[in-house]
């Protein structure tokens, strides 16, 4: 495939996805605040420092993906209180429990400006000011990594290579080992960090890949999001 024929490729998985309407709404209302920002940031803040700005957040986008995937999305002591548990599920459990469900596949848009919220205030401690630039690229690239997120279980083969990869890494860390795999958009900080894998047959079946962790004794203690019927049929192998 030659990269014209990639770059075609790549907007037609874009404008499938566009075309759900679990997924729709949520992708341009953050592309839409990226613009107004984008528009915002280069009349206040200059035409540098926004494209400067949009750089850092590029260069980052693997280490924040891999952090909070890691280390937030799958943190089981979430589910010790009734309110983070509930937190929790939507943001994260309920979609490892049913990956094919897309009324759970994206994001909540609280969560969404909360993180968005904690990039803009950790960039101001840090000294990037005017921040405005900072809350236009953490909203484009989180419109990114919805659209790909989303690619990645919705029915229906992928045309690019890009999206057709990220979707099969990605099966791998639902299906069968989801302590690996933990990049949506790019497997970059997989790579140097040991968790990517693309060969099955090299991987273990995680027993907990569908759960988080989240059975036995540890969800009779904390019984919130306990559940009596177990993952629908025909979800549990990747595609």
């Amino acid at each position: 495939m030659s990269l014209i024929q990639e770059i075609r490729a790549l907007a037609a998985d874009a404008l499938a996805v566009l075309r759900h309407p679990d997924a729709r709404g949520a992708v341009l209302l953050y592309s839409a605040l990226a613009a107004v920002f984008f528009v915002y940031s280069v009349a206040t803040a200059g035409i540098l420092w926004t494209l400067a700005s949009a750089l850092i957040g590029v260069a980052l986008l693997p280490v924040v993906e891999f952090i909070t995937h890691k280390y937030v999305l799958h943190w089981l002591d979430l589910a010790r209180t009734s309110p983070t548990a509930q937190f929790w599920n939507r943001v994260h459990y309920a979609h490892h429990m049913d990956p094919k469900d897309t009324r759970v596949i994206l994001a909540h848009p609280a969560s969404v400006v909360l993180l968005v919220s904690v990039v803009a205030g950790l960039s101001w401690l840090v000294g990037l000011r005017p921040i405005a630039p900072v809350v236009a690229i953490a909203f484009a690239l989180f419109a990114f990594y919805e659209i790909v997120h989303f690619a990645c279980h919705m029915d229906g083969d992928m045309r690019s290579r890009y999206f057709t990869a990220r979707r099969q890494e990605h099966a791998l860390h639902h299906y069968v080992d989801e302590n690996r795999n933990f990049g949506i958009t790019t497997a970059i900080a997989d790579r140097l960090l040991g968790t990517r894998i693309v060969d099955k047959k090299a991987l273990v079946r995680s027993p907990t890949a569908r759960n988080l962790g989240y059975t036995g004794d540890f969800a009779d203690r904390y019984p919130y999001l306990k559940r009596d019927e177990t993952p629908p049929a025909g979800r549990t192998r990747p595609e």
